[in-house]
């Protein structure tokens, strides 16, 4: 039996001004089965920039703060086209919601200077068929 997994847009592919954070569309938390939340990114650099990729939680949907781990406070920064997939850490979890931001800086951007979100998961309760 194939497993169940989602995928939501978090953020359409879109182009933003320099140092101009997208954020990405709230993820209810209680949807998810601990663990098993991703956010594959990508990025398309044309100008000389880099872009940095965080990930902020909130209790109530309104006020969110950055998640950072401890292991490795330092956000995530592309600094050429590509795509990565970020895992989210399980104490996220303790927050309502979560999003991705994602913000070009170190020049002005260009028309073609692009980022895309989408988080990927296992719905609750469906891990391994449950």
């Amino acid at each position: 039996m194939a497993q169940n997994r989602i995928a939501l847009v978090a953020l359409a592919s879109l182009t933003s001004a320099q140092d101009v954070a997208r954020q990405g569309a709230a993820l209810n938390m209680d949807t998810v089965e601990a663990g098993m939340l991703c956010i594959d990114c990508g990025v398309t650099i044309v100008s000389a920039i880099v872009c940095t990729i965080t990930l902020q939680g909130s209790v109530d949907g309104v006020t969110y703060v950055t998640v950072k781990s401890l292991e490795n406070p330092a956000p995530v920064t592309i600094s050429a086209t590509g795509t990565v997939a970020l895992m989210v850490p399980v104490a996220a979890y303790a927050f309502q919601f979560v999003r991705v931001t994602m913000t070009f800086s170190g020049a002005p951007t260009a028309g073609g200077d692009l980022t895309i979100a989408t988080y990927r998961h296992v719905p609750r309760g469906k891990y391994l068929g449950n």
